[in-house]
């Protein structure tokens, strides 16, 4: 299956899914190169009021993510670029990062947000660990999953980022440490009026302050946390010694057992009488 429009083909690698209301495709693209995810949506009414909104919501020569709509077997189809490879969902739960790899990556991905000056909308889609894609130098890129397109719901856009960067430094937000990222998370909240390019401005000095006086894995401030880390690091040991412990337990009983019932062996009763009758020992 090969879907055409005006000097474009988008050759269909794969179905994502099919509704009453919309088909999803995964296409290979032949004009720029690597994969698409096609929208096709079936319902002529909403077509106006869509075409309308994406017209002046998104700038394809700066929101190159976003390659183009048209009408296509009396379908709207909308096409975003899609990529293949390790998300930061694998990678969090399969690598695990250092303080500064985190800082890093989530810088690069701020900054391909501002850079592509992501709309609102499709800035929520794509903050979110599945459907950003890292590649091994840490360059990020992202997959837009927009069905609900649909009814244009609005994207709290910074607010999702900030779940996201908490998601990425939450041991860090647990321990209360370093000073400077626990105040970039405090004062989050005033930039939820604000756009992307003053987020990461602040995202990016706070990280060059912890870069500069060479900030890593610190020591947790509470007292009551730090008890609870020390125990955590020695469970392993204490595990050790409560299973060799147990054995030994076991190996002494063993021991006792074995002894306890040779010498019962060794002292037989004898008995004088049964009931009424006595018994002659001298026969």
């Amino acid at each position: 299956m090969v879907i055409y429009t005006y000097g474009h083909e988008y050759p269909v690698t794969s179905v994502q899914k099919t509704t009453d209301e919309y088909n999803c495709y995964i296409c290979t693209d032949s004009v720029n190169g690597g994969f698409c995810r096609i929208i096709s949506i079936k319902n002529k009414a909403l077509f106006p009021e869509l075409v309308s909104w994406l017209s002046k919501t998104v700038d394809p020569s700066v929101f190159t993510d976003y390659i183009e709509h048209f009408i296509y077997d009396d379908m709207l189809c909308i096409v975003m670029k899609y990529t293949q490879g390790v998300t930061l969902a694998d990678k969090n739960d399969t690598e695990p990062m250092s303080l500064k790899e985190r800082l890093e990556l989530c810088r690069k991905i701020l900054e391909r947000a501002v850079l592509l000056d992501i709309p609102d909308y499709f800035l929520d889609k794509c903050m979110d660990t599945g459907n950003i894609i890292v590649a091994a130098d840490l360059s990020v890129s992202f997959n837009y999953p927009i069905e609900d397109i649909i009814v244009m719901r609005d994207g709290a856009a910074i607010k999702r980022t900030e779940m996201l960067l908490r998601l990425m430094f939450a041991r860090e937000i647990e321990r209360k440490v370093p000073d400077e990222l626990m105040k970039f998370f405090d004062e989050m909240p005033d930039l939820a009026g604000s756009n992307m390019i003053e987020l990461y401005s602040r995202y990016y000095m706070m990280m060059t302050r912890l870069i500069e006086r060479d900030a890593g894995d610190e020591e947790p401030k509470s007292i009551w946390y730090r008890i609870w880390d020390k125990l955590k690091s020695l469970w392993a040991v204490i595990k050790r010694v409560l299973m060799f412990l147990l054995l030994a337990v076991a190996v002494v009983y063993l021991i006792f057992t074995i002894n306890t019932s040779g010498s019962s062996t060794k002292q037989s009763k004898t008995f004088d009488s049964i009931g009424t009758v006595t018994i002659d020992k001298n026969r």
